[in-house]
């Protein structure tokens, strides 16, 4: 039996480098917390803009109650295990929402945890 290590070779790097393109095209294309971040502020400007008559006070309610709804209709879901969000707070922070695709979950918690681990200014 022959063996053919540089044609074996060549197959498992083509391999590894059509695994890392596959990689990046799915983490590119879940858009992470930036596409999640104007998805967000879209959902704040259309609450606000569909109350034009109500004051600035007011609007706090109309936000805790529409965001949510809007956001799950984008595709995401509030994460409510978040460090920064609660019950008792507006759900009006980035880290509020997880996207419900699987995907999406996985470069989620990928950008979280690299969020987590920059420095913080003291």
């Amino acid at each position: 039996m022959k063996r053919n290590t540089p044609r074996d070779a060549a197959l498992i790097a083509a391999l590894f480098v059509a695994g890392g393109v596959c990689g990046a095209g799915v983490y590119k294309g879940s858009g992470g917390l930036n596409e999640q971040h104007a998805h967000l502020e879209q959902c704040v400007l259309a609450s606000r803009h569909s109350h034009p008559e109500v004051d600035a006070r007011s609007t706090l309610a109309h936000l805790e109650a529409e965001v949510p709804i809007c956001m799950n209709g984008a595709g995401y879901e509030q994460a409510l295990d978040s460090k920064s969000c609660g019950l008792k707070l507006w759900q009006g922070d980035v880290f509020c929402y997880a996207p419900k695709s699987f995907f999406g979950k996985l470069v989620y918690r990928i950008q979280i945890r690299k969020a987590e681990s920059w420095p913080r200014d003291k």
